[in-house]
């Protein structure tokens, strides 16, 4: 993102902000992230993430890679990133973002062409039981590099996938999104059928990177 792009989301979070009823002049605003990580499932068709800290969807806890809202904070949304992950436990931290069903990662027979039923569903967004984003297509945030892993183990002499970490996967959230900590705010994804099949022997992570800027202590706490 350019200085001039940071700029306008900078501007339009202090008007959202205001629209929410938070009054920006009172607050720590910051450029900030939330990244929110669910296990992929599969029988599964409905996933729900955490987005407060104290939140706990079907029952789990949040990861060691989560980056939740706190209660007291709110969080203007400018980009929208998603991307999959391969774990040997469900507690692993240093796994790779993935950013399509790589066959040498998805290596199980049938995993990485069940994952289009990962692609093939949609994202929305619920706040205080009113829908503020109805459907977002997953599908556009499939991006499949030029430069690919070509063999596996990966050898020196091989390259790994390309991989920008600040453009791959990213979309702009128009209209933006204002997630507040004192809300009940629901992220879902909705896919067309379970993904049936998954890498054998490991966890896949599915992880939304929301980008924008953070209001600290800017709500009340009951």
């Amino acid at each position: 993102m350019s200085q001039v792009n940071a700029r306008l989301v900078y501007r339009n979070a202090l008007r959202a902000m205001k629209n929410a009823g938070i009054n920006p002049a009172t607050a720590i605003l910051s450029q900030s992230f939330l990244r929110l990580e669910v296990l992929a499932s599969t029988t599964r068709t409905n996933y729900q993430f955490g987005v407060l800290v104290n939140d706990a969807p079907n029952g789990a806890t949040q990861r060691p890679t989560e980056v939740r809202l706190a209660l007291q904070d709110a969080f203007y949304v400018g980009t929208v990133q998603m991307y999959l992950g391969v774990s040997t436990l469900a507690t692993d931290t240093d796994y790779a973002p993935i950013t399509y069903p790589n066959p040498r990662i998805f290596s199980t027979a049938g995993a990485a062409k069940a994952l289009n039923n990962f692609y093939n569903g949609f994202y929305s967004l619920t706040v205080n039981n009113r829908v503020i984003t109805p459907s977002l297509p997953i599908l556009r945030h499939l991006e499949i590099p030029q430069t690919q892993q070509t063999v596996t183990p990966v050898a020196t002499t091989i390259p790994l996938d390309q991989l920008s970490g600040a453009t791959m996967t990213s979309f702009a959230c128009e209209p933006n999104w204002v997630l507040i900590g004192s809300k009940n705010n629901q992220l879902s994804i909705q896919l067309p059928n379970s993904i049936g099949t998954l890498q054998a022997t490991s966890s896949t992570i599915i992880t939304i990177m929301l980008s924008g800027i953070l209001a600290q202590n800017v709500t009340v706490v009951s």
